[in-house]
């Protein structure tokens, strides 16, 4: 999307409202809310049915405009749409807001069509179009307010920017921001996203200087990799939170309902969430909790956490909420236990969390500001806190509190947030400004653990750029596009980028497979190869373990027959003969080439672990050595190739580098291959490497197409 014409959509100089009125409906709103944001350009009514509109002159049409505005705002029905849509792409205005429903998110041939032809209206001029069926924008830094909703008072200027595909969801998010202090400056409702894409406002965002806490809330995408780079670029500036909608089948039929979004794979998004370092939540108060600590609080420069809470069965709860929440707390450094003892008169040893014995100790005289300063000085504490009954109705012993908190904490080297133990829902609204203040316990320990998580990313080196594309060794293949490949094909590719595979040959016969078991040496397996069989174990068409050449022949004898009962329309092309291999650990690694995102890399427990152990990480390719590594520790199988029960160390290192050549082959032929699998991928001990004992390429399905490796 062109900068200039986004910069015309959210920083216009001039605006002209098609369909305002005085009257209530969606055209008056958005009049009245542009009259009320402040807005320090001129604002056209635009309405063939008045003359005057909120006592100024009303224009015809966008033709009868004393100047090109810098953004429409099209208050009028699907139906009227187009037509001062078309003018104003004549006279060159450069954005427009689209709020009609009645396009993709209709679900119809005539919505699709409509939204089509937005689409190449956009295109054609270089429009930046927001929405359609979209609430509009609400700027507050640059004052500006193209959206139909009615805008709550007590809204708060800030750092924080939301970009939403709901609007309704925008209303609640500025309801719970106002209620919890957090400052905004966009609020983007995007609607279906026809033009402008949440990746499009992400990506301007990041270079938007009175930004600074980008918001998502994304149903779908429809570039993928646009969006998996737009968060990357924003990441790598700014916190990034994104609650994504539409985790369940349920969820992702009415993502298309709403907006024609296509949901997508989960797991797809939790590896482009992961990738970049974005922090991910469930629900809007968690959303809010971590938007405003993220806004407000310094980055930890680690993970180590202390909880200090007034009450005894607040800290139990505290420490079982923030195990949930993945928080680490180490055990309290005796000197400083030591000394807050002495400032709260206690001789004994604190645990973390720690429990003061009662609040009056904490607020008698100053205890509190000395208490903060003695962990702020403590090298072994990343970030601190602070657990107390947030009264709705506070009491003048917790003001004391408050008061101490609120002037200690932006002189704190250590990050510090004050998290209430209950839901508090306070009188009034903290004002703008000031430390954190979460209202929940869980979700204030949650966004504590993305604060800390998003300083883990920010301090990791960044991971080189992907390799550019490569040629690689033959063989090259002509197949019907959507086959699976045998075995041998499906190894041999594999085999010329370095992925290790046990000895192996293809043959025709059994006398000649008898042969190639003896120069490879027995035991070996014994597996048919047959054009469209992936499955080859189900269709008794694998032996294993067979020790002599008479063997081998019984064992072909037996596959042809139990090929012709299980794939009668199927014949054999030949035998592939493998060494058999042992003592390892069985893994699988695979791709998997999705629609939005691109080429995925799975790995997991394998072999007949593989669709029952439900274990197994994803990360968009290529990845590096140190991406693998990480996927490879979130896996319940890492215990088995650490070793356990006497079994040595497997090589974990050997594994890493399946991962990455399997990953860098697969985002270079994307276009080309929909699935890989390798299973399984036999660990050997440590120093002994990998093997790989069964291979399959699937080619994509697009009629009948050349496969040129």
């Amino acid at each position: 999307m062109d900068r200039a014409a986004l910069d015309a959509l959210l920083k216009p100089r001039s605006v002209a409202v098609v369909g305002a009125s005085d009257r209530g409906n969606v055209g008056g709103r958005i009049y009245r809310n542009m009259l009320a944001s402040g807005f320090q350009g001129p604002v056209w009514p635009v309405n063939p049915k008045y003359r005057t509109v909120a006592g100024v002159r009303c224009w015809p049409d966008i033709a009868a405009l004393p100047e090109t505005p810098d953004c429409v705002a099209l208050a009028v029905p699907y139906a009227n749409v187009f037509e001062p849509l078309e003018a104003a792409a004549a006279r060159g205005v450069p954005s427009a807001v689209v709020v009609a429903d009645g396009f993709a998110d209709h679900n119809t041939k005539a919505g699709r069509a409509r939204q089509a032809r937005l689409q190449h209206l956009a295109a054609g001029r270089g429009m930046a179009i927001n929405g359609p069926n979209c609430m509009g924008i609400v700027g507050l830094h640059h004052p500006l307010a193209t959206a139909f909703t009615n805008l709550p008072k007590g809204l708060i200027k800030g750092g924080v920017s939301v970009v939403s595909q709901s609007g309704g969801l925008i209303n609640a998010t500025m309801e719970l921001g106002i209620n919890r202090g957090l400052g905004f400056n966009y609020l983007i409702s995007g609607g279906n996203e026809a033009v402008v894409t949440s990746a499009d406002y992400i990506s301007w965002l990041a270079d938007d200087p009175d930004t600074c806490v980008i918001v998502n809330i994304v149903e779908g995408v429809r570039d993928g990799r646009a969006y998996r780079d737009a968060l990357a670029r924003a990441a790598a500036k700014k916190p990034v939170v994104v609650l994504k909608l539409g985790r369940t089948d349920a969820g992702r039929a009415a993502a298309v309902a709403h907006t024609g979004s296509l949901a997508g794979p989960e797991a797809a998004f939790d590896a482009v969430f992961r990738e970049s370092g974005i922090a991910r939540v469930e629900t809007i108060d968690a959303m809010i909790e971590t938007a405003n600590l993220f806004s407000k609080a310094k980055v930890p420069g680690g993970d180590r956490v202390f909880i200090l809470s007034v009450s005894g069965g607040a800290a139990v709860l505290a420490g079982d909420l923030a195990r949930k929440a993945g928080l680490r707390l180490p055990p309290l450094a005796p000197a400083t236990s030591d000394s807050l003892g002495k400032i709260l008169g206690i001789s004994r040893r604190f645990a973390n969390p720690m429990d003061v014995v009662g609040a009056p100790r904490l607020v008698a005289g100053d205890n509190l500001t000395r208490c903060l300063r003695v962990l702020d000085r403590d090298p072994t504490i990343d970030a601190i806190a602070l657990v107390l009954v947030v009264q709705r109705e506070t009491s003048a012993s917790h003001r004391v509190l408050h008061q101490q908190f609120h002037a200690m904490a932006p002189t704190m080297k250590t990050p510090v947030v004050m998290v209430s133990e209950m839901t508090w829902h306070p009188t009034k609204a903290p004002g703008p400004g000031g430390p954190a203040v979460a209202a929940t316990l869980d979700d204030g320990l949650l966004a504590l653990r993305q604060l800390i998580d998003h300083g883990t990313h920010r301090r990791r080196a960044p991971s080189p750029p992907p390799r550019p594309r490569r040629s690689l060794p033959p063989p090259a293949l002509d197949v019907p596009s959507g086959r699976p490949l045998t075995e041998p094909e499906s190894t041999a590719i594999l085999e010329a980028i370095g992925l290790p595979f046990a000895p192996w040959d293809w043959v025709k016969s059994a006398a000649a497979a008898a042969r190639a078991a003896r120069r490879i040496g027995f035991p070996v397996a014994v597996k048919a190869v047959v054009g469209g069989l992936a499955h080859k174990t189900e269709a008794g068409a694998v032996h294993l373990g067979i020790g002599s050449a008479a063997g081998v022949r019984r064992a072909c004898a037996a596959i042809e027959a139990a090929v012709a009962r299980a794939a009668p329309d199927s014949s054999i092309e030949g035998y592939m003969i493998q060494g058999m291999v042992t003592g390892g650990v069985e893994m699988i690694v695979g791709t998997v080439f999705d629609p939005q995102f691109g080429p995925l890399l799975m790995a997991g427990a394998g072999g007949t672990l593989a669709e029952i152990a439900a274990d197994t990480a994803l990360a968009l390719a290529p990845i590096d050595a140190r991406q693998a590594r990480a996927m490879v520790r979130g896996l319940k199988a890492d215990r088995l190739l650490r070793g356990t029960r006497g079994a040595p160390p497997a090589d974990r290192a050997a594994l890493v580098d399946v991962m990455v050549r399997l990953s860098r082959f697969a985002w270079a032929h994307g276009q080309e291959i929909t699935e890989i699998d390798l299973n399984p991928v036999m660990v050997l001990p440590k120093g002994q490497g990998v093997r790989i004992v069964d291979a399959l390429i699937v080619p994509r399905s697009r009629g009948r197409a050349a496969l040129k490796l």
